[in-house]
């Protein structure tokens, strides 16, 4: 992520501040390799003086100095350091540069990487055998940390697992994203109301205390854990007020809420819609109707079926993975992410304008002409590749190859309602929870896959399906038009 580029696509011209290099790039080091050093200049392209907060987003980055102060046109250097010791696999750090200017008051600095070789043991808390904790009861964490913090992935995946199993007691963490603007703003919020200056990510909410960086963390966690335990405890001896929420939106784990639970109706119905939608359900008739022609058997249609749909939901998967990384980024940016917001209310509003059209024209006998579909070209290379692989003589691998490429080329039509969704998901689950949610999308959208080859095992033939797409047609774009509606209200007021 180039800190320039950014800045330019942010405000439309030149960018107040430039930052030489514009990104650290590691390479590849061993895990042993020591502490990396880079000197960084970051320059005031404004006649203004600029006032500049450094903080990293992890212990094995660190600043200095923690701030600086730019006189008009001036510039100043900073020092980062990079410990590996505790690193392994592909690194992506982010140094926060918090400023006074109205037009950029965060962005972001990237520092990347591979670290080669057997990392240092990188559980952020001793083994808490012997701390004689409270077993029982319930301790409720808020994790604030930066989306891709990969110790902080194994904090969450590991060590609380290990730390509920070793000393008997429930953990439930709710999970911040602080590269996302109004969980940071939150986050402000909560250190004010304690009189507290911010020193290092990640941070963890514990009962009453809030724990900074992970050296805090793994010093302090136990103690912290057997108070808010005690504390917990005298609570449920007697009535007592609950405690208040911590500030900001619930960002529990998925369906920990009404909120979470309702969240997760509309995705799951526009992952439904999309699996049904005109371009998915005739291309999957077209390929029933390969198979017959080619003789395969009902046995063969079963397994083919199991083969492609795994394929096309791996597929799937994977592109609005990367897709959804990617908005999450654009979304740490205030300007990019109000602009795309925005952006997407607009695009949502014209696609349930012309699926309304669409509808109106298959009403009138003119089902040929809708707008929203698959265009020529694709559709005849899908054809193409369709005939190729059913003829195949290997099942299982033509039918992968098959699924990729069929939900590949797909991307130019069911993308209308994938990506929209996508957007709207990192909208109300910044966090790495979102990832549930694009499972809970991509289930939905391999159900009716999964059903028209259970049908057609059983007998049932393609003619009748394409019938059945064809009497659906006007219903399924009456409904994404609906769809595309509900999402732009539902993004308007998220």
């Amino acid at each position: 992520m180039n800190l320039v580029l950014l800045l330019v696509v942010l405000l439309g011209g030149g960018p107040p501040l430039r930052v030489s290099p514009p990104e650290w790039d590691l390479g590849s080091i061993p895990a042993q390799a020591g502490v990396q050093v880079l000197e960084a200049r970051l320059e005031n392209l404004t006649e203004r003086p600029v006032a500049v907060g450094l903080l990293s987003t992890c212990d094995c980055l660190s600043v200095e100095p923690a701030s600086l102060d730019l006189p008009p046109l001036g510039q100043a250097v900073f020092r980062l350091r990079y410990d590996p010791a505790r690193e392994s696999g592909e690194v992506e750090k982010y140094l926060v540069l918090s400023t006074d200017l109205p037009e950029l008051p965060k962005a972001l600095y990237l520092v990347r990487g591979e670290v080669t070789g057997a990392a240092a043991d990188d559980n952020l808390v001793e083994s808490p055998r012997a701390a004689g904790a409270r077993a029982g009861g319930e301790v409720p964490l808020d994790f604030y940390y930066a989306a891709g913090c990969r110790s902080c992935l194994r904090f969450l995946g590991r060590t609380v697992p290990r730390l509920e199993e070793e000393l008997g007691i429930g953990l439930p963490v709710r999970e911040h994203n602080i590269l996302d603007p109004e969980t940071y703003a939150e986050y402000r919020r909560l250190l004010d109301s304690r009189g507290e200056q911010e020193r290092a990510f990640p941070a963890l909410r514990v009962g009453s205390r809030l724990l900074q960086g992970e050296r805090e963390i793994r010093g302090e966690l136990q103690q912290a854990l057997q108070e808010a335990g005690a504390a917990a405890s005298v609570a449920s001896a007697a009535p007592a007020e609950a405690p208040p929420e911590p500030p900001g939106p619930a960002t529990g784990r998925p369906g920990s809420t009404l909120a979470g639970r309702l969240a997760a109706l509309p995705i799951l119905a526009a992952g439904l819609l999309d699996g049904i939608n005109p371009c998915a359900f005739t291309t999957l008739v077209f390929l029933l109707s390969a198979l017959a022609l080619a003789g395969r058997s009902r046995r063969q249609i079963l397994w083919i079926g199991v083969c492609f749909t795994a394929a096309v939901f791996l597929t799937y998967l994977a592109i609005g993975a990367g897709l959804l990384q990617g908005v999450r980024l654009a979304g740490a940016f205030p300007v990019l992410s109000a602009a795309l917001r925005w952006l997407l209310i607009a695009g949502l509003a014209v696609l349930a304008a012309l699926s309304f059209y669409d509808y109106a024209l298959i009403r009138s006998g003119r089902a040929k002409d809708i707008l929203l579909q698959l265009p020529d070209r694709f559709k005849q290379r899908i054809h193409r590749d369709i005939r190729e692989q059913t003829r195949s003589a290997g099942l299982a691998a033509s039918s992968l190859a098959l699924g990729f490429l069929v939900a590949v080329f797909e991307l130019a039509c069911t993308g209308q309602v994938y990506f929209p969704t996508l957007v709207y998901l990192v909208r109300i689950r910044p966090d790495a929870g979102s990832f549930f949610y694009l499972l809970l999308y991509n289930l939905g959208f391999i159900l009716p896959l999964g059903a028209v080859f259970l049908l057609a095992w059983l007998g049932v033939a393609s003619q009748r399906l394409a019938a059945f797409a064809r009497r659906s047609l006007a219903g399924v774009k009456l409904a994404l038009a609906v769809l595309f509606l509900g999402l732009a209200v539902l993004t308007y007021f998220t």
